[in-house]
């Protein structure tokens, strides 16, 4: 069983702490008890999200959720299962606007599979398995230069799913914004912390954003 509030990892600001990165994305996290209203243009997800969290607080289910409630984002969404031994994130959608930004269809395939570089993807993998640990509302962004499309900069909120057992599936939903926009700036009231660990993974220069 996982609760939300039992659960949920305790995450507070950390002034100028930078993301870990893998190339130019960056990572930040959230704690589930932040209210909608400070996420922006992802407000309404988080609402709704918040609005099926059940009994003592568990995660939501993601059949608790009906296709049209995401109209606003159709496209831009995609869901992957959580897999073990190896942990793995499995994509069972990968919407339309996001093959046209990518340039892929990542539908059934693992992360970072079609990239030009798909052991840099360790870094988002760690995250995820964070999130599957203690789980948080998740910021991810960058610009698509693995694919060939540098041009392309897009950020994605990240939300939990559990089956009662533990995280099993992740809806991400994503946007595309300005090359000179950062996530800060994006979401100027979220107390985002930045996702970091320590080990001797190879990741990209530390980037701003």
């Amino acid at each position: 069983m996982t609760s939300f509030r039992s659960s949920a990892v305790a995450m507070h600001p950390k002034g100028k702490a930078e993301p870990v990165v893998a190339f130019d994305w960056g990572y930040w996290m959230c704690s589930l008890e932040t209210e909608a209203d400070r996420f922006g243009p992802f407000a309404d997800l988080v609402a709704l999200w918040r609005s099926r969290i059940r009994d003592n607080g568990r995660l939501p289910r993601r059949s608790d959720f009906r296709a049209e409630e995401f109209a606003g984002w159709m496209g831009r969404i995609f869901i992957a299962k959580i897999e073990h031994d190896p942990f793995d994130l499995r994509f069972t959608l990968w919407g339309s606007t996001l093959s046209e930004w990518w340039r892929v269809d990542y539908t059934g395939q693992t992360l970072g599979t079609q990239s030009s570089d798909p052991e840099a993807w360790a870094v988002e993998r760690r995250y995820f398995e964070e999130m599957a640990r203690r789980p948080f509302f998740g910021l991810a962004g960058g610009s698509l230069s693995e694919y060939g499309r540098s041009h392309i900069k897009v950020v994605g909120l990240d939300l939990p799913f559990s089956n009662g057992t533990g995280l099993d599936q992740i809806l991400s939903a994503h946007m595309r914004i300005d090359a000179e926009q950062a996530l800060p700036q994006l979401l100027p009231d979220c107390p985002l912390s930045a996702f970091e660990e320590n080990n001797n993974l190879k990741a990209g220069p530390r980037v701003v954003w």
